[in-house]
């Protein structure tokens, strides 16, 4: 697919649009890019220690040492009976927040989801804290040895999910398109007995809805699994080969994410996103909101089709209403999508790819500050 820039990309993006839904009323155009702005993340790290008993109280004046030395703001408090270890973030700007929350046992050992330190693990533990620092919550995909993967094996899974899907899988079945997107037989996907169950039984017949274009393998599968209500994890098998693990939805604890922390700024990531544009809309369908805007910002816009179905919302149904103004994209869609409680995110895929997840809004209570 070509390409469009400037107003008359943007008026024949429309015009095509026009065509197959005579009420939309549109006028927008995009200015002439500019050099990119917007500084690195910057990332804050907090953590909160829950203490399991009076004997684990003991340890947490030294580890509170600890982490001051390494510059990192704790607190410390008893655990009720619900807590548990967590990583929560939150990204504002160009800020990035990431709080810790640590069970600290008897033994004076802290645990956190994933990495458990010793007093004596100082060195461990920076290198952790660095690389939350850089690249967020979910780790530097270089050295997570996750789904007990060994470092290099997840650097094999990542470095083939990272080439981009050979096709659009647009309009094809479920196992049409996963075989389209040509795995090696060194990493071929398996569905697990539930998955294979919940597709006979639910969606024989539905059709990949999105428009993936060419994003990497990695996003792609886990975007169309979740049409399905699937998604997947890398596993090793006892033979030692590898392999793509397909199953329902919340079978597993990690499954593999719908798009990636950014690297860089939302403005230097994605500047359209953020430019001011003249915008009009007069009963436009949402569903052909996002299309357009997809197209002229350059930008996917790609709806989490199954959380979408489960709240009851119908895109085609929803309209969108804009007096004339200006405004940018990251805005227009804030708006237009945040009355029927959708949200969306802005996220990169494993070739740093960027693209915008509108999902469902769950409004997330930590647990840090449960009475």
């Amino acid at each position: 697919m070509k390409r469009f820039s400037g107003t008359i990309g943007v008026c024949l993006i429309l015009a095509l649009l026009l065509q197959e839904n005579h009420c939309l009323q549109a006028q927008l155009s995009i200015p002439k890019s500019t050099k990119p702005q917007g500084a690195p993340i910057k990332t804050s790290v907090s953590v909160t220690l829950l203490m399991e008993n009076t004997s684990s109280a003991l340890f947490a004046q030294e580890w509170g040492r600890i982490f001051r030395d390494l510059n990192i703001s704790i607190q410390t408090r008893r655990s009720s009976g619900d807590d548990k270890p967590e990583i929560e973030q939150n990204v504002r700007g160009t800020f990035r927040e990431v709080r810790l929350i640590g069970i600290l046992d008897r033994r004076g050992e802290v645990q956190f989801p994933g990495h458990k330190f010793a007093r004596k693990d100082v060195g461990k533990l920076k290198e952790w804290l660095n690389e939350l620092k850089t690249y967020g919550a979910q780790g530097s995909p270089d050295s997570k040895p996750l789904w007990g993967l060994s470092a290099d094996q997840f650097r094999t899974v990542f470095a083939e999910l990272s080439e981009p899907a050979p096709v659009n899988v647009q309009g094809m079945s479920l196992k049409e398109a996963i075989s389209k997107l040509d795995f090696p037989k060194t990493l071929l996907v398996r569905m697990n007995i539930d998955a294979e169950k919940r597709v006979s039984e639910k969606y024989q017949d539905l059709k990949v809805i999105p428009d993936l274009g060419k994003l990497a393998k990695g996003t792609v599968l886990a975007i169309l699994l979740k049409q399905y209500g699937l998604e997947f994890y890398p596993s090793r098998t006892p033979s030692g080969s590898l392999e793509l693990v397909v199953t329902p939805i919340g079978s597993v604890s990690s499954a593999w994410p719908i798009g990636w922390e950014l690297k860089e700024s939302r403005q230097k990531t994605a500047p359209r996103f953020f430019q001011l544009i003249p915008v009009e809309l007069t009963n436009v369908p949402l569903r052909d909101v996002l299309l357009a805007a997809s197209k002229a910002s350059g930008i996917p816009m790609i709806v989490d089709e199954y959380a979408v179905q489960q709240k009851g919302v119908d895109l085609d149904q929803v309209k969108v209403n804009i007096s004339k103004k200006r405004t940018t994209w990251g805005i227009l869609i804030r708006n237009a999508i945040g009355r029927d409680g959708l949200t969306r995110k802005l996220v990169i895929d494993e070739r740093g790819q960027p693209f915008i997840w509108i999902t469902v809004f769950v409004p997330k209570v930590s647990s840090a500050i449960r009475k």
